[in-house]
């Protein structure tokens, strides 16, 4: 025969009633046949089917998405003993070149699939697979910082409007009752009318300064001994507690409360890291329960312009 096409292998998806799969190139014996399956990412080779008028018929059809690989393999041996002055019979010559095409394209086939290097390139094979896992593995590492600092980032940008919000809230009130104390003191009214509005725009850089510093944390922060799971801790200003740990076993959780309401949860499988945030006015009282979960650090960080 001839070997005029370049396939030695066809994939096909099953759908959990076929059985029967065509097999698009040819082949010189049914052991050169190998039909391999994957499914939920796992390889495994079925040996339960036949070839029936140039198909693969399988005793059970493949399940619904499995993917199935039927691809031919030579073995890359030569058992024509040629002798001198024998009659070579051209069907044994042509099977043998059958059988030399089969095997090179069975290479070409592999060679397409594997990780190779420019031509001008030294870089010693053997040392490929190895930095492009380490490559992988630094990216997953560096999305995986990204993504905690996305995290953290947002908290704090959390409890920082509002903070912002509520001084704002007070600055308002503030100027409302300026505003009404203005009604019955004829000689401050005028004063008061042009020194305090809803938008304050008439304050001083060092009361907007001010009013800006309640939102802001300061750069230094407090190191708190960490008790038992339950212990409480008092705010002696007005800031934020904040803890880094990380679950020592599934299931691991770490609680905040303020005044014993909740305030924040986290549950984790071993292993993973949970950070958070809780602002806290003067005298408020904290309290940290926390269950299979390695505490790394429990701090308290002042506003700004709390003394």
């Amino acid at each position: 025969m001839t070997v005029s096409s370049q396939t030695n292998k066809v994939i096909y998806i099953g759908n959990g009633i076929a059985k029967e799969f065509a097999i698009p190139f040819s082949f010189l014996e049914q052991e050169h046949i190998k039909v391999r399956q994957k499914k939920n990412d796992i390889q495994t080779e079925r040996t339960d089917w036949t070839v029936k008028n140039g198909n693969l018929v399988f005793v059970d059809a493949p399940e619904s998405g499995t993917e199935i690989a039927i691809v031919r393999e030579v073995p890359l041996t030569q058992e024509t003993d040629y002798r001198d002055n024998e009659i070579l019979h051209a069907e044994t010559l042509e099977r043998n070149f059958d059988k030399l095409t089969m095997q090179v394209q069975q290479l070409a086939e592999k060679s397409a699939r594997a990780v190779t290097v420019d031509i001008f390139d030294d870089t010693a094979a053997d040392s490929l697979i190895p930095s492009i896992r380490k490559a992988v593995s630094d990216c997953a590492k560096s999305v995986e910082s990204a993504q905690v600092l996305e995290t953290e980032t947002g908290t704090l940008l959390t409890a920082a409007k509002q903070q912002v919000q509520t001084a704002t809230k007070q600055a308002l009130a503030a100027a409302t009752s300026a505003k009404n104390a203005a009604a019955s003191e004829t000689n401050t009214a005028a004063m008061l009318r042009t020194k305090a509005n809803t938008a304050l725009d008439n304050l001083t850089a060092a009361g907007k300064s001010l009013i800006a510093g309640f939102g802001m944390p300061k750069a230094a922060y407090s190191t708190i001994t960490v008790g038992a799971s339950g212990a409480q801790y008092t705010a002696l200003k007005n800031g934020w507690f904040s803890m880094s740990g990380k679950a020592s076993s599934d299931g691991g959780y770490v609680q905040m409360y303020v005044d014993n309401s909740i305030w924040s949860m986290t549950t984790q499988p071993a292993g993973w890291y949970s950070k958070l945030f809780m602002p806290v006015k003067k005298g408020r009282k904290m309290t940290l329960k926390y269950v299979n979960f390695t505490l790394d650090y429990l701090r308290f960080t002042a506003l700004e312009g709390e003394n």
